[in-house]
């Protein structure tokens, strides 16, 4: 089962603006491949993502976001734990949630993205590119 056909070529950001859970303010950087996957409240299958071990998701950085807060234990439990920023998502062309990106900082690109059926379908999906 594929997630999406192709990518849509287009350039991510390096950098990010976001903040955590209680409200800090954070700046981070998108380098090498990055696994950013949006989340969003009331989502039985962003849970499931969201309580995952990140090594399930194989040797890649990984990311989750939202465009609003919530106060979803898994949320808070995540490891890494879920970031809000509507700007990234709106900057990678997210457009609904659950979704994953596969974003090299390095040259700025988008390399693959999909909407995730389970941590394995996800696993399969970058397994080209990692």
């Amino acid at each position: 089962m594929r997630t999406i056909d192709a990518p849509r070529e287009r350039p991510a950001p390096q950098q990010y603006h976001a903040r955590t859970l209680t409200g800090d303010e954070i700046v981070g950087e998108l380098h090498g491949l990055t696994l950013v996957i949006a989340v969003k409240a009331d989502c039985d299958g962003c849970r499931l993502l969201l309580e995952a071990p990140a090594q399930a998701f194989g040797d890649i950085r990984l990311l989750f976001v939202a465009a609003e807060s919530s106060d979803e234990p898994s949320w808070r439990l995540s490891t890494p734990p879920v970031v809000v920023s509507p700007e990234l998502l709106r900057d990678l062309d997210v457009r609904w949630p659950p979704f994953w990106v596969l974003v090299d900082g390095d040259s700025g690109v988008v390399r693959a993205e999909g909407v995730p059926f389970g941590v394995e379908h996800v696993v399969e999906a970058l397994t080209p590119f990692i």
